[in-house]
């Protein structure tokens, strides 16, 4: 408890924590990962910020041949575009030209802090770079980045989308912060009060996957393990009861992260783009 501490004491911890908040941890590249990057068309593309106009370069790695259908990995916070690699081959092999970026303040992006808002813009920039996706796969916040530029950005949709480990409730992200970070109830209030302040609650209570999804007329599949430790399943369950039309599988023993390197996960996705 910060009761006791000094108001300019406990505003300081509030702003150090609040922009904790913002800063994705850094995603350790493995070397098999590293390989298929190295084996890709390495380059950047700029984005403009649509709020300040400033430029922002995105690390984007490419696979395969351009003319083929397209098909875009998007990874989630504090992810890189180097963890959804292991279906680069598959996805070559079902004859896709493959791209994955990261996200600002991701991997080898610019930048330190970033919000939802921020991110979401970049992919209407990398859809219109490369001429829009017969695909897109998105894993968990990045889930949620996906709907949210679909539908609030207008950004060009996919033929079909794939989730894995799916995030619902924006706001549900200061709860998982505040137990990750072992925070104090009245510091929690405090960056809550901060983000109300500077985004509006309206705005951030709005954000909901769940809500999205109603409006996109797009075939889906999703996948998330029943005892994922990041992302609680209760949160694809909730998006796919009102997600009209949606695939839902729900695994065992993968944890958050182990969709993206199963054989039989990436078998199922290629049938369903195929199909």
């Amino acid at each position: 408890m910060l009761n006791d501490t000094p108001v300019n004491e406990k505003q300081a911890l509030v702003k150090k924590a609040y922009k904790v908040f913002f800063t994705p941890g850094k995603y350790e590249v493995k070397p098999t990962e590293a390989e298929i990057l190295k084996n890709g068309n390495n380059l950047t593309v700029q984005h403009d910020v649509p709020a300040t106009g400033a430029a922002l370069e995105l690390a984007v790695t490419a696979w395969g041949n351009p003319a083929h259908p397209k098909a875009l990995l998007l990874h989630g916070w504090g992810g890189a575009r180097a963890q959804l690699t292991g279906f680069v081959e598959p996805l070559l092999q079902a004859g896709y030209f493959v791209v994955a970026y990261d996200q600002p303040a991701h991997g080898a992006s610019a930048g330190r802090q970033t919000n939802i808002l921020e991110i979401g813009p970049t992919l209407t920039t990398i859809t219109r770079r490369f001429g829009g996706f017969d695909a897109m796969l998105a894993h968990s916040f990045g889930t949620l980045i996906a709907s949210y530029a679909l539908v609030k950005l207008n950004c060009l949709p996919p033929a079909k989308l794939v989730y894995f480990g799916a995030f619902n409730r924006l706001m549900d992200a200061l709860p998982r912060f505040q137990t990750l970070a072992k925070l104090p109830d009245d510091l929690t209030d405090g960056i809550r009060d901060l983000l109300f302040e500077n985004f509006s609650a309206e705005l951030l209570n709005s954000i909901v996957n769940a809500e999205l999804v109603k409006e996109l007329q797009i075939p889906a599949l999703m996948f998330h393990d029943h005892a994922d430790e990041v992302t609680p399943v209760e949160d694809s369950r909730a998006i796919a009861k009102t997600w009209q039309g949606v695939q839902y599988v729900e695994t065992k023993g993968l944890g958050h992260r182990g969709a993206l390197q199963s054989k039989e996960t990436q078998e199922q996705v290629v049938r369903f783009l195929k199909g």
